[in-house]
């Protein structure tokens, strides 16, 4: 057992909350933290666990294996995430249609948004947003090897989604907060921890709160949630969204053996005493007043391609359109919504299927292209390889593939497509991108 030194503010607070149970929640934290992923359910492969109950395709694993050498995580056939945060499932089940349009609000890493994007499932549009650039660039890495088609990455302040009017039918929000949650999981989050720090962030969560009101649908729901305890940062901001911008809190439907417990003014606290999984919290408020709904439209400034996206298995559903040397395939069914958010100068990372790269005068299919679920593998040569040589090849080194086809080949990992080699003999050159590559 780690020994774990709180800070005395802290256990005063919980000990409001939790009465005498605060001291089953100190020694729950002092213990190794449960390890957890979600299955991909368009690139399913078989892991042993039990399934985390709030969320079907999550597994938890009875000890924490070396995830880096596994192939299967880099080609995007499972997430490690954090068990009581796959609860947004359960909330997306009881209230998010799969043709909705969802913005994810404070996106990095990605498990939340590959979360949403499992739901979606190619239906609906998931717009995913990050503040900080380089966590964007991570974003996008991840998203990208998740393989879903309708999702759009950007890089903007949440106060510039404003342009856009209320377009979205929910909007997650997963907000900074002061980490409590991943005590036992972060050493730094304990150093850190202060009621000034807890009040700073309480302050910051309310000003993200407004801003993305205002982008909601009348009707739509915000999904709040932190990995806090602590009641300035949970209820009394739901209660402020009440309050302040006219919200009603939703009640999810719960098996009370999960040990999730429902909090007196909306929302559900994840307890690691009571849960298998670190702490956390949840609400959702519905909004239920008229906001001035914007009708997306206008050309917004995309370099429309005329040639059919032929190598997806559904190339009619799409538009080829480029940027920057690189071409990207979107949904036909969501391309004025992009259009809509160029023309508002909003800064977009990634929209759609990364399709093609130019390399000289060619265009060559792109790493996002080999990932993606869409992909027809029929119109590529691929190549299975045993797990050294897909090691080497996601670290970037060199590798020999004796008795393949000469050109660009699809290269697989017990069936799982991770990327390209352009095979001319007696080596292959390496097209995996160079900032994805295994470093250790």
């Amino acid at each position: 057992m780690k020994v774990m030194e709180l800070d005395r503010d802290f256990i005063r607070l919980m000990r409001e909350t939790l009465g005498d149970n605060v001291d089953d929640m100190v020694e729950a934290i002092a213990q190794e933290p449960v390890v957890s992923v979600r299955v991909n359910s368009r690139k399913m492969v078989d892991i042993e666990g039990e399934t985390v109950p709030w969320c079907e395709w999550g597994k938890y694993l009875s000890e924490r294996p070396r995830f880096t050498d596994d192939p299967r995580l880099h080609g995007g056939c499972y997430y490690v995430q954090e068990a009581s945060s796959m609860f947004l499932w359960r909330v997306l089940r009881d209230f998010v249609r799969h043709d909705a349009k969802v913005l994810d609000a404070c996106a990095a890493p990605g498990g939340k948004s590959t979360l949403i994007a499992e739901w979606l499932d190619g239906d609906g549009l998931l717009v995913s947003n990050e503040f900080v650039a380089k966590r964007a660039n991570i974003l996008v890495e991840n998203l990208t090897k998740w393989g879903f088609p309708n999702v759009i990455v950007t890089n903007n302040a949440l106060s510039q989604y404003e342009r856009l009017g209320g377009i979205f039918d929910c909007v997650v929000v997963d907000a900074p907060c002061s980490g409590e949650g991943m005590f036992r999981k972060d050493a730094q989050a304990v150093k850190e921890w202060s009621l000034e720090n807890v009040e700073r962030c309480a302050l910051r969560q309310r000003e993200i709160m407004e801003s993305v009101w205002k982008i909601l649908k009348e009707g739509g729901v915000m999904v709040y949630s932190t990995c806090t305890f602590n009641h300035f940062e949970d209820e009394d901001n739901v209660r402020w969204i009440t309050e302040e911008l006219g919200g009603e809190v939703c009640d999810v439907d719960i098996n009370e053996k999960w040990g999730v417990e429902r909090a007196q003014s909306g929302g559900y606290h994840f307890y690691p005493h009571k849960v298998r999984g670190e702490g956390f919290f949840m609400a959702v408020i519905r909004k239920n007043e008229a906001n001035g709904n914007f009708s997306c439209g206008g050309k917004g400034g995309l370099t429309l391609v005329k040639d059919r996206a032929e190598w997806l298995a559904e190339s009619d559903g799409y538009q080829l359109y480029e940027n920057k040397g690189v071409r990207w395939a979107i949904s036909l069914r969501h391309l004025d919504v992009l259009q809509s958010m160029l023309k508002a100068k909003l800064n977009i990372f990634a929209g759609g299927i990364q399709y093609a790269e130019l390399k000289g005068r060619d265009w060559v299919p792109a790493a996002g292209l080999a990932l993606s679920s869409e992909i027809d593998e029929r119109k590529f040569a691929s190549v299975e390889v045993d797990r050294d040589t897909a090691l080497r090849f996601l670290r970037c080194e060199a590798i020999v593939l004796e008795g393949a086809t000469k050109g660009i080949l699809l290269v697989k990992y017990d069936g799982h497509a991770l990327g390209w080699v352009k095979n001319v003999g007696n080596r292959c050159n390496n097209m995996y991108p160079q900032y994805w590559r295994i470093r250790n």
